[in-house]
């Protein structure tokens, strides 16, 4: 039976049934029909692929029909085309549907607006680079080269997350796995991990090497998302009042037990709520952040 989507590799493509199309689109029955016979006929021009890939025209009726290989690639073709908002818009609707190389696409395309624009507000930036990372991760952890390459490069930088060599060579050597050497993310990431190298001892490079060996492409858990860098900016710097009443002093905000406060950190709006003092701690939950932690007096 012909394929309906195409893939990320040249003559390749996956199956799906008429039956998970149908359940997929609540179209009316003659607009189901229809976009059924648009997305196989485009499925069956993919699967030629190694003869003719498929043309810009068939790309983009199977993208409006639905298809997520199809969304993706109409993204390349904008980017191509210098169209970077209509680029964003496509990968969006691709990595809506699961798509890893959409995901890594987008989240480098996120990236590397956050790094290069400029008038961009604060908080704006943060926004935009919080979204970058968390689809570069799940990209990452599917198995996609480019969110790899740029996962190795933020470990490595350590300011978006906590600098960790060990996961930098991990992304880095992954990203450069089974890719051709003029593969861009595949260059990237054998440079990101050979700058790892420099930095690492011989037990932390065993431990980086058993990672990647330990690797395996899964749907990404909420637990896989690093944290951000603005997490290590709430600290406690001090606490006073009686025993009865004590007051803590958490990222330049006075808090009592209890109480619940919303303050900007690196531009971004962050609520952050006290839950316990003691004569040299202080237990806090962030919103948006899973669990509790406790802040110690330096």
């Amino acid at each position: 039976m012909p394929n309906n989507s195409i893939s990320g590799q040249p003559g390749t493509a996956r199956k799906i049934s008429g039956q998970n199309i149908s359940r997929r689109w609540n179209f009316a029955p003659q607009e189901k029909m229809k976009k059924l016979f648009i997305s196989l006929t485009f499925a069956a021009t993919c699967a030629f692929a190694q003869l003719a890939a498929p043309t810009l025209e068939e790309i983009k009726i199977a993208a409006d029909a639905g298809d997520p290989a199809a969304q993706d690639k109409l993204a390349e073709r904008f980017i191509m085309r210098a169209d970077t908002k209509q680029a964003e818009i496509w990968y969006r609707k691709s990595a809506a549907q699961g798509y890893a190389h959409a995901q890594g696409q987008l989240g480098n395309m996120l990236l590397m607006r956050s790094r290069m624009s400029y008038g961009v507000k604060p908080e704006d930036r943060a926004i935009m680079t919080n979204e970058a990372l968390q689809w570069m991760t799940i990209a990452g952890n599917q198995g996609d080269r480019q969110g790899q390459a740029n996962l190795a490069d933020i470990y490595l930088e350590g300011k978006l997350v906590k600098q960790d060599f060990i996961e930098a060579y991990k992304w880095g050597d992954l990203s450069a796995q089974g890719t051709a050497i003029y593969n861009v993310a595949g260059i990237s990431g054998r440079s990101t991990r050979d700058s790892a190298i420099l930095k690492m001892d011989a037990d932390q490079i065993a431990e980086a090497r058993r990672r990647v060996a330990a690797f395996s492409p899964h749907t990404v858990k909420k637990s896989d998302l690093p944290e951000p860098g603005w997490v290590k900016k709430i600290k406690l710097g001090g606490i006073n009042g009686t025993p009865a009443k004590r007051l803590a002093t958490i990222a330049n905000q006075t808090y009592e037990k209890g109480e619940r406060k919303t303050l900007k950190i690196d531009g971004q709006p962050i609520t952050i709520q006290c839950l316990e003092i003691t004569d040299s701690s202080a237990t806090v939950s962030i919103e948006g952040i899973d669990g509790t932690r406790t802040l110690n007096l330096n």
